[in-house]
């Protein structure tokens, strides 16, 4: 009698731990416009940046409608690479991202301080729409650079007060139909064009303090 009991119990056991396998968490409810799925299949990348095909999120937590993402020389939300700073050589670094969108015309590229409203880092557009990467201190053929907040045309880097630590925001936009500026436009103005033709966007943050 006490083996049957035994062998009977193990289905019961067994029903009883596949109904505790819920680790409590919830899923993140959909935003407005999220109708596609994000594959999240993608091994891991180790090299840095975010990785292709993992369901990252843009800066104020939507998701990109396809699931399109930045990879940069650090991690989402790690700290920048003083090469890429006022405390170093500071260069524009290399990026890759997803491929772009059917109907994307252009593609352009830019770097914000999320706590500095209005100072413009980087923007550089007039990027093939074939383009999926770019690399460090380039400007691709066909392609040009607006004013930063220096005043200096191209890229400048991270560079907040001494004593603080801010938030930078480098953003992959692909646009529906060309900006068709020049090199030398003013930051804020090429910004706003490229924001008036956007199709869809992905972006990578990263932080940097000065001592």
């Amino acid at each position: 009698m006490r083996r049957v009991l035994l062998l009977t119990s193990i289905p019961v056991l067994i029903l009883i731990a596949g109904g505790c396998s819920d680790d409590g968490r919830t899923l993140r409810p959909a935003v407005p416009g999220q109708d596609t799925s994000i594959s999240t299949t993608v091994a891991p990348d180790t090299t840095g940046g975010a990785v292709i095909g993992e369901p990252t999120t843009t800066f104020d937590g939507s998701f990109p409608a396809a699931g399109l993402s930045v990879i940069a020389p650090w991690r989402e939300g790690a700290e920048i690479d003083a090469r890429y700073t006022c405390n170093g050589p500071n260069i524009a670094p290399a990026l890759s991202w997803s491929a772009a969108p059917a109907g994307t015309a252009e593609i352009a590229i830019t770097l914000t301080d999320f706590d500095a409203p209005g100072f413009v880092h980087w923007v550089i557009a007039g990027l093939a729409d074939t383009a999926i990467s770019i690399n460090e201190q380039t400007v691709p053929f066909g392609a040009y650079e607006a004013t930063n907040s220096n005043g200096d045309i191209g890229y400048t880097g991270p560079c907040p007060p001494s004593g603080e630590t801010h938030t930078y925001v480098m953003t992959v936009y692909y646009l529906f139909e060309p900006v068709d500026l020049s090199d030398g436009t003013p930051g804020l103005d090429l910004i706003d064009a490229i924001q008036a033709v956007e199709l869809d966007e992905a972006s990578v943050t990263g932080t940097f303090s000065r001592l």
